[in-house]
């Protein structure tokens, strides 16, 4: 036993005191001590005590008088006592002192390997008693802690709740209040390029053609934010995936609707379960942007493949075009991010953004590694243990 503990011994005779003292002697131990039932009692209220050591026999206060003081205070009441007496050792006086609250009982002349043991065996209980309490109180303000998180848990959902509720609406707003006038600017626009082209200038034919190309723009942008606004509120329907069968199909379907040179290799892709219809959609993207970014190159290269890491299959887009700047990677799958001027890429700066909510949504991660101008490789992950 290495904890330290504190023990009262209380005796009208110094000399029992020391003697007891002498006995009990360990590095671990500290001792208190008095002479009467009054000095006993103001110890054992302005101190820690682990067990009290009590002469029964005193002048003024006897030891039962203390015993029952003490186990009335809500202090000290669950402070183990032993009795210790040179006189009563009748029945009746052992039975008195079990009632008062003590754990055990000492005749005088004490024993010396009696006493050491029992004082031994009851510091050790007091000691398990002491580490349950402490551990009953740090799982009682575990449990409180628990309840005050699960409380603002309640509040965030709620909150959460009406957050959704404004994103539906603004949803709502978007593609119908915005979309009609837009597109009624690109009508008018084109209506007016058809019928009056001829009598426009070369700079006024110009200004319409800028004003029908960021309308387009604007079109593609109110398209990707409603795109990505609905991945939040769309639910995962898993099925068996022939992965190599998806990119390829993917693949077609890009490059039918877009020039490219790309050498495309496709290696190794493992099968998954997962939603098919969002998996094309992170496929259509990563793909895409790999032709994208490795078009000005004179020999494009793009490569596809998957590896197993784990409960993970880990897929990945690689490329040998513009690349970008690492230290700016955190900025990539934000919502409307750019790492490359309109000028050099079109796009929206919606597309990875998407990809990382619906990698998210599947429990798995997306990342990219980089160097400018020596391409890029594109990382997603998906778990491997979903039961079918």
């Amino acid at each position: 036993m290495n904890e330290q503990v504190t023990i009262l011994l209380v005796d009208d005779k110094p000399a029992n005191i020391f003697s007891l003292r002498q006995l009990l002697e360990r590095p671990e131990r500290t001792f208190l001590t008095a002479t009467n039932g009054n000095d006993a009692l103001k110890i054992a209220i302005n101190n820690a005590i682990d067990l009290i050591i009590l002469d029964v026999q005193m002048p003024e206060m006897d030891g039962f008088e203390v015993a029952q003081t003490l186990k009335l205070n809500k202090k000290t009441k669950d402070i183990p006592i032993i009795f210790a007496s040179a006189e009563k050792k009748e029945r009746q006086s052992i039975m008195k002192g079990f009632e008062e609250g003590a754990v055990d009982y000492l005749s005088k002349p004490l024993d010396p390997e009696l006493t050491t043991a029992k004082v031994s065996v009851l510091l050790k209980i007091q000691l398990q008693k002491k580490e349950l309490l402490e551990k009953n109180m740090s799982l009682q303000k575990a449990e409180e802690r628990i309840k005050v998180l699960n409380d603002d848990l309640s509040r965030n959902l709620l909150q959460l709740k009406e957050v959704n509720k404004e994103l539906e609406s603004f949803t709502y707003s978007v593609s119908h209040d915005l979309r009609a006038p837009l597109r009624a600017l690109l009508g008018f626009s084109n209506m007016l390029g058809e019928q009056y082209g001829d009598t426009l200038d070369a700079e006024a034919l110009r200004l319409l053609g800028v004003i029908q190309k960021n309308a387009t723009k604007m079109e593609s942008l109110i398209n990707d934010l409603l795109q990505f606004s609905k991945m939040g509120r769309k639910e995962i329907i898993r099925t068996p995936i022939n992965t190599e069968w998806l990119v390829k199909n993917t693949i077609e379907e890009i490059t039918d609707s877009m020039q490219h040179k790309a050498d495309i290799k496709i290696g190794t892709l493992l099968p998954i379960q997962a939603d098919a219809s969002l998996l094309t959609q992170v496929w259509v993207n990563l793909i895409s942007n790999a032709l994208k970014y490795s078009a000005k190159k004179e020999s494009p290269e793009v490569e596809i493949g998957s590896y197993r890491d784990q409960n993970d299959i880990v897929y990945f887009v690689k490329d040998n075009g513009a690349g970008f700047n690492m230290q700016y990677a955190d900025k990539l799958f934000g919502v409307f991010q750019r790492l490359h001027s309109p000028k050099e890429f079109e796009g929206t700066g919606v597309g990875l953004a998407i990809v990382q909510r619906i990698i998210a949504k599947h429990g798995g991660r997306v990342w990219a590694e980089s160097k400018v101008n020596e391409g890029a490789t594109f990382y997603f992950t998906l778990p491997s243990d979903v039961p079918e």
